[in-house]
């Protein structure tokens, strides 16, 4: 891989990474401060939050299904160009309603959104996985992680700042043309063929995929790393989803929260 093919998969995954980002910025973390700052109670926030995380905690059942229906026909790049579709439309009502009083609608459209999302993460990673050389991965996630923390730096704290000054609208907008953002490379992106198309070959795939889940489900190991991995990211999200409120409760204006999250929040994430 030459040194221009190396530059143009940076850019493209930090990009990808940025259109993922974002959206967790603002959902997890500007979304319940504005929230609270309307007056919205506290019990409808976590329970918004607690439904948005689910998808994310839960990908791993349906994340090996993203390699099996991967072919020569769908490959890994309408897994993400489809999911990142989604992702923009499920934020659409977000301009039309008041959250406060359609909470029931919102939430429906976001935990659609979230199940997209974390479609996308899965597809992202197998696609930098595929593409990317066993060398240059170390070098290609701290793209990635630095696209993330960008979009969740300014869509979780300056959005923030923002709304304090522009219409909420202002703000879905830019999201997502933020989550959109990465398509424009992503389509000029030549990829090898994955697979084939045989339907004989894809049924193979699914007889050998279920066969793998019923003995990985079976495994104690499983079961135990399930726990810890649900504990510990109850603890971080969990943390970060209540944040904002907390601060908003504790007398912070808008501003004073957006700058937490934008930037204290980021640098102790890169530490």
């Amino acid at each position: 891989m030459n040194i221009s093919t190396l530059w143009k998969h940076r850019l493209l995954f930090a990009a990808l990474y940025f259109s993922e980002g974002a959206p967790i910025g603002f959902l997890w973390w500007a979304l319940p401060a504005q929230l609270r700052l309307e007056g919205v109670p506290i019990e409808q926030i976590t329970l918004l939050t607690s439904v948005l995380v689910l998808p994310w905690t839960l990908k791993f059942l349906w994340a090996p299904l993203i390699d099996v229906l991967t072919d020569a026909r769908w490959t890994l790049k309408h897994w993400i160009l489809s999911a990142q579709g989604l992702m923009a439309a499920c934020l659409a009502p977000l301009l039309f309603v008041d959250i406060s009083t359609a909470f029931a609608i919102v939430v429906a459209f976001l935990l659609l959104h979230a199940v997209a999302a974390a479609t996308q993460d899965v597809a992202i990673d197998a696609l930098a996985i595929r593409t990317v050389p066993s060398g240059e991965r170390g070098r290609i996630n701290g793209w990635m992680q630095a696209g993330m923390l960008l979009g969740r730096s300014l869509f979780g704290g300056v959005s923030l700042i923002i709304l304090t000054r522009l219409d909420h609208k202002v703000v879905i907008l830019c999201l997502m043309l933020a989550i959109l953002s990465s398509a424009i490379l992503l389509l000029q992106m030549r990829l090898a063929p994955q697979g084939t198309s045989r339907t004989e070959d894809r049924k193979e795939r699914f007889t050998e995929f279920f066969s793998q889940l019923r003995s990985v489900a079976t495994a104690r190991s499983t079961r135990l790393g399930f726990v810890v991995a649900l504990m510990a990211g109850a603890a971080f999200e969990g943390t970060g989803a209540v944040a904002g409120p907390f601060l908003v409760d504790r007398g912070f204006a808008a501003k004073s929260v957006g700058t937490f999250f934008g930037i204290h929040v980021i640098v102790a994430m890169m530490s």
